[in-house]
């Protein structure tokens, strides 16, 4: 067995997936089976390794460690830097073949095994690896557990005051994880060098391994002319070298040394370096030893460094030998140096005694006895078990930027408040692009790089010369076709990850309707395209041989209106493949291109897709997951009745059902926005259950929210009759009856809360027409969680919608704001609202799109208008139910019926309560360093007792 080999040169780069075939390293034939890594510092993960094969049977190990370009020692598998961080392939075929091939696993320094296929530490892995029958154990190495402020506690030379104040601040952090993630874990944890047993009491000292005869040297000690003083820090900022550098710098200016400061020399060359010194100059900041004093040790050198007391009385106490390394500090080098030098016999004395311990304590043995009995003995470590702070990931994907999306930020920022780890993903906008964090919830919308978005049989028909050719022209064409070859190869392997996913799910479950069984027929074809794929593949990359990369354009559908000629166009739509959304919305393959690798990265339990543009690329996510052997469950949050948007062109609208079609049944829970919608995605669907409803309702406003009232805002006294209306503005609204109205209601005002679009501008050249522009008002949006607070200065709330599917069955988020505000409201008789106002005798209900109605509707409620109000405003029952509070109730069953069970937080009295849609980042969590910075700042401040007198 080769195990010096390294295959890193045959992997691909970061962008391709490795070999398979010669890509992983070499299976093992043993009844123990240990992968190692991925740190390797100093070599110690392969030393590990080879020390437990020697003197445990049966076993076999490999190490495993990612190269960084300098300094690297040799492993039995490597990859570079790039493919182990950035290239998800080969992180998916790693895990795999680790699952399938080792029985145990000892992590190192608490970093990832497999990049970060499962996240940023080893935490993630920790959980992946146990449920899989995996045993494990830890090992720190140094500064992966060493608290930087634990560590000036006990250590007056500690290094830490010395840094930059960002880099300590860092390593605190990521040390008291560290030291949480080896304190907390119930199986086998190990550390590499005496000291770190002050931060981790429940480990188990695994001795750093050094090979004898490699540094073993039959050089006199003290027998040069000058003595010869060697210092080789692995980090000088941490071994103190920039202290003991113009100590030793000035004794070789007097001639009485001759000082060699070695930095940057290759593992292999460091023998010779070390025979022909007489001293070693270890560290003296740390306060205790590692690789490189065992390595001078046995070399028969003399060892001198800082050891602090506890740690010699702890090796000793351990080993029953002494230490043979000569103390000193900064501030003793230079005397113990010289005495050194003026007494050689005491330095030979001391030198002497190092191979000796070296041999005893740090040859192997004792590291094997100490990994021993985590081979050999059971495991005690749950298979269920994770980290305290390894929280649940939901995800919600919206087919926008996220920050214009109110109802995707109530949820979000609900299910956070739940102690559940929210992302939401959408697409980049106006508002936002790339990475932000409110609150504790992480929003990302990538850029969607353009690569199919003009493919298609139009485009195909354009350039069907160069599709004929037998080789790509231009970049573009190579892209094109490689990203719709791409992405069948995708949807193919989601088709066998929902044959998984449908066999593993119990059926019949909320939402979701009983899966389709595949026939021999369906199976034969799907083998026929995965050949001709593979084929296919092979055609294009001979094609490409020259091209690389694409260029994109964008295309852009619209359409407005609503009525029976829509209608027709529609169910035209529906049943013609021009309708279908492949062709219609090329984009969506784009987006998939893009997010799907993202939510692969993510370990996601619950993905909840808002409307209907991501509910594809969620679904083929979950199937993919269940090839990887993971489930994740989705819930589909439907906004709307897709046959029955209005304004968007009836080809989309059709495209858009055409997708709810495909993906709705692997949905594990339906969710929308009213009753009559839930029974009309049952009856389409066919769907085992009826769909919970959650309102798009207001949240609580933030307690010390100061807002200018709408009155205010638009200068109007309080005794002028305002109308209001807030929301989306577009003909199928309605707000153009409410301007023909005004004529005949003197002395009324209307303000549309809306953004500007040429509708709007519609509107106030009507009111300008009708002699009316004085009492017509656009005024502008505030941000959502203060609209109540924004429109009770009202006097009606309006909802003028024509009908239309959509709006017959809506219950508007403007109608559970205008009821939190405390105003009564006028809406036409699309039934959903109609009946509402009717049975709750809220205001009053009037024809759609008829003046004279509307008009007669206004002059009621303003007679009304103070009894209505307090009716509302003395109806507590009321206005919980029709507010956030109430809908977050429905989605914390929701959740919990989905996952099993939810954290203790989401039962916690105001769990449902939420403030802030959009909150800052989250404050830096306070740590131990930067208190005790704090504190030294002021003492510098504080005039000395001296100076004072």
């Amino acid at each position: 067995m080769d195990r010096d080999k390294r295959r890193d040169d045959q992997l691909a780069p970061a962008e391709s997936a490795p070999d398979t075939s010669d890509g992983m390293p070499a299976r093992l034939d043993a009844a123990v089976r240990l992968l190692v890594g991925p740190a390797n510092f100093a070599g110690q993960g392969t030393r590990w390794a080879r020390a437990l094969e020697e003197r445990v049977p049966d076993t076999l190990a490999t190490s495993f460690a990612f190269f960084r370009g300098l300094l690297d020692y040799p492993v039995d598998y490597g990859v570079p830097a790039r493919t182990y961080r950035r290239n998800r392939r080969w992180q998916l075929y790693f895990y795999n073949h680790v699952v399938r091939n080792y029985t145990h696993v000892l992590i190192e320094a608490a970093r990832p095994i497999f990049g970060t296929l499962h996240g940023p530490d080893a935490s993630g892995d920790i959980t992946y690896l146990l449920t899989k029958g995996l045993k494990l154990g830890l090992i720190a190495h140094g500064s992966d557990v060493r608290i930087p402020s634990r560590h000036v506690e006990i250590e007056p030379w500690s290094p830490f005051p010395d840094l930059e104040d960002e880099t300590v601040e860092l390593l605190e952090i990521n040390a008291t994880r560290a030291v949480e993630l080896f304190t907390s874990y119930p199986g086998s944890v190990y550390v590499s060098t005496p000291d770190l047993l002050d931060y981790v009491p429940n480990a188990v000292w695994c001795p750093v391994v050094v090979d004898v005869g490699t540094w073993r040297s039959d050089a006199p000690v003290l027998e040069h002319e000058r003595p010869v003083v060697a210092h080789a820090p692995s980090k000088s900022a941490m071994k103190g070298s920039e202290l003991i550098d113009p100590i030793m710098e000035r004794l070789a200016a007097r001639g009485l040394i001759t000082y060699r400061r070695v930095e940057g020399v290759d593992p292999a060359d460091m023998p010779a370096v070390y025979r022909d010194a007489d001293i070693v100059l270890d560290q003296f900041r740390v306060g205790s030893y590692g690789v490189a004093a065992c390595e001078a040790m046995a070399a028969g050198r003399i060892v001198v460094g800082h050891i602090a007391q506890h740690i010699s009385d702890r090796v000793t106490a351990d080993t029953g030998l002494e230490l043979p390394i000569v103390d000193a500090t900064p501030d003793t080098i230079e005397q113990v140096v010289l005495d050194l030098i003026s007494h050689p016999e005491r330095g030979r004395e001391v030198a002497a005694r190092g191979p000796a311990f070296v041999q005893q304590v740090h040859d192997g043995r004792r590291s094997a006895e100490a990994l021993a009995a985590f081979v050999e003995q059971p495991s005690t470590v749950p298979p269920n078990w994770k980290p305290s702070w390894i929280r649940p990931k939901v995800v919600m994907m919206a087919g926008n930027d996220i920050v214009v999306d109110a109802r995707v930020l109530k949820y979000a920022q609900t299910v956070a408040n739940w102690g559940l780890d929210v992302t939401c993903i959408g697409l980049p906008g106006r508002r936002l692009r790339g990475v932000r964090q409110f609150g504790n919830v992480q929003v990302l919308c990538p850029v969607i790089p353009s690569k199919v978005l003009l493919t298609g049989w139009r485009k195909r028909l354009v350039n069907l010369k160069a599709n004929l050719r037998p080789w790509f022209n231009t970049e573009a064409e190579y892209t094109l076709a490689h990203a719709r070859w791409q992405y069948a190869s995708r949807e193919l392997r989601g088709e066998r990850g929902r044959d998984r996913r449908d066999h593993e799910r119990t059926g019949g479950g909320s939402g979701s309707s009983r899966p389709a069984q595949r026939s021999i027929l369906d199976r034969l074809r799907r083998a026929a395209r995965w050949r001709s794929l593979r084929l296919h593949r092979a055609v294009l990359h001979a094609r490409a041989y020259f091209v690389r990369r694409a260029k994109h354009k964008v295309a852009d559908l619209t359409d407005l209106g609503i009525g029976k000629r829509r209608e027709r166009l529609l169910a035209l739509y529906r049943h013609l493949p021009s309708g279908r959304w492949r062709r219609v919305m090329p984009e969506l393959v784009d987006q998939e291109l893009t997010l799907g690798p993202l939510l692969d990265r993510l370990q996601i339990e619950i993905i909840h897709v808002h409307d209907v543009f991501m509910l594809g690329i969620a679904a083929r996510a979950a199937h993919r997951a269940a090839l990887d052997g993971r489930t994740i469950k989705i819930i589909y949050d439907a906004h709307e009745y897709i046959p029955g948007v209005p304004v968007v062109a009836p080809r989309r609208v059709a495209a858009y059902s055409d997708l709810e079609r495909e993906f709705i049944r692997d949905a594990d829970r339906v969710i929308t926005v009213s009753e009559p919608l839930a029974h009309w995605l049952q009856r389409d669907h066919k769907l085992a259950s009826l769909p919970d409803v959650v309102l798009n309702a207001p949240v609580e406003p933030p307690e010390d929210a100061e807002v200018m009232g709408l009155r205010e805002q638009l200068g109007l006294a309080e005794d002028v009759p305002l109308l209001v209306y807030g929301g989306g503005v577009n003909r199928a609204r309605g707000v153009g009856t409410v301007v023909e109205a005004l004529p005949q209601l003197p002395g009324v005002h209307l303000a549309i809360v809306a953004r500007v679009n040429s509708v709007t501008a519609e509107l106030q050249a009507r009111a300008l027409e009708l002699g009316v522009g004085d009492r017509v008002h656009l005024a502008p949006f505030v941000a959502a969680e203060v609209v109540p607070l924004y429109l009770r200065s009202a006097t009606v709330g309006l909802s003028p919608l024509l009908h239309a599917p959509n709006h017959d069955i809506a219950v508007t988020n403007k109608f559970c704001e205008y009821l939190a505000a405390g105003l009564p409201i006028i809406t036409t008789d699309t039934p959903a609202q109609a009946d509402l106002v009717k049975e709750l005798d809220l205001g009053a209900v009037y024809a759609a799109g008829d003046v004279d109605d509307l008009v007669r509707a206004v002059r009621t409620v303003l007679a009304d208008r103070d009894r209505i109000a307090g009716r509302i405003a003395g109806d507590p029952e009321l206005r919980h139910r029709f507010s956030w509070a109430a809908q977050a109730e429905v989605i914390r069953s929701v959740y919990a019926e989905v996952m099993g069970r939810l954290p203790d937080a989401a039962w916690a009295p105001g769990a449902t309560i939420v403030r802030q849609l959009l909150p800052g980042p989250p404050e830096p969590p306070e740590t131990k360093w930067r208190a005790f910075k704090a504190a030294a700042k002021a003492s510098e401040r504080e005039p000395s007792v001296e100076a004072v007198s």
